[in-house]
């Protein structure tokens, strides 16, 4: 199995589409495909030539992953602060909490959660908000990952970001 493919295994979830983020597109910097993510994507995505996002929820409401987006280094737009990474490792290292941390885009972090099966949404999202509360951050600046509980045949989820681009 190649760097990819093991990537590609780690960050499974939701194989009707995925996100790309991409600066050039009109009004927006997001765009969302609906095709599965395949490894190619993967690879280009540990290549630094694209930033893939993954929604980490399947179709039947089960995730093999979580994850917390640490952004509230960016609250007051004319006073970004740099994200205290060493506070956040340190927090996660005493209360022994399962995460791995990595920066993200834009400046803050994303801590994953893996696990070693799928397990409900609903269950994953309980503990990551246990997680925020334990690391003393208040709930609403820090987004969770997944975003649903459940989804329906329409819905789409909402993409995270994948580390190493």
């Amino acid at each position: 199995m190649n760097n990819a493919e093991q990537f590609q295994k780690l960050f499974s979830g939701f194989k009707r589409g995925y996100g790309i983020f991409d600066p050039t597109l009109p009004d927006r910097d997001y765009d969302f495909k609906h095709n599965p993510p395949t490894t190619e994507l993967y690879q280009q995505h540990l290549e630094g030539k694209i930033s893939l996002g993954i929604v980490p929820i399947t179709d039947n409401g089960n995730c093999k992953w979580g994850a917390l987006d640490f952004d509230d280094h960016k609250k007051d737009k004319n006073n970004i602060q740099k994200f205290d990474y060493k506070r956040l490792l340190e927090k996660i290292k005493f209360l022994k909490l399962p995460l791995t941390v990595c920066k993200s885009k834009s400046g803050g972090a994303h801590c994953h959660l893996f696990l070693d099966q799928y397990y409900k949404a609903g269950d994953i999202r309980h503990i990551l908000k246990k997680f925020v509360y334990a690391l003393g951050y208040e709930r609403d600046s820090v987004e969770i990952f997944p975003k649903q509980e459940t989804l329906t045949p329409n819905d789409n989820g909402n993409f995270i970001n994948l580390p190493y681009h």
